[in-house]
């Protein structure tokens, strides 16, 4: 019904190959959806104790060209932030002991005056009072897991640039 085709090829103990064949446009090319700029490489603390999702998360923020450093709980972020500079936190919101409503909590209360450390929520949560507690604690941006490339660069620059999203 669509013009197309589907072949099969098989063989004896060598298995079977399948081609579909659909006489499809090709789309258009997707604009960005976004306007600030991302060009820049950032330092970046990422806190997240599942070690897959810390692995991809980390994969697409280093394939940007960012530097992350990686810790699986909040005190220990707090260890980090205390001896180091970064441009950006991404922050999980269920961690083991402190979660990262309060981990935001506690940046912002040590926080000198004139300064703003960006923080990103990342999480799995679905539920739709999440993230008005996560900007009420402080946080800047925030994104659901699963996540694209795109949506974790967009969220990344608009709270680094300080753009609300």
């Amino acid at each position: 019904m669509m013009g197309g085709s589907i072949e099969l090829e098989s063989r004896l103990a060598h298995g079977s190959t399948f081609r579909v064949r659909l006489p499809l446009a090709e789309p258009p090319p997707v604009a960005p959806a976004m306007d600030v700029a991302t060009d820049r490489s950032y330092r970046l603390l990422l806190v997240e104790d599942d070690s897959i999702v810390a692995t991809v998360i980390r994969g697409l923020l280093e394939r940007e060209g960012h530097a992350v450093v990686h810790v699986i709980n909040g005190l220990a972020a707090l260890a980090e932030l205390a001896h180091a500079g970064f441009d950006a936190v991404l922050l999980d919101l269920d961690l083991p002991g402190v979660d990262g409503f309060q981990i935001a909590r506690l940046i912002r209360q040590r926080e000198h005056a004139g300064q703003h450390l960006p923080i990103v929520a990342v999480t799995a949560r679905s539920g739709s009072e999440d993230e008005a507690k996560a900007r009420a604690a402080g946080m800047d941006g925030f994104l659901r897991k699963p996540l694209s490339g795109e949506q974790l660069t967009g969220a990344l620059a608009r709270a680094v640039n300080g753009v609300p999203a």
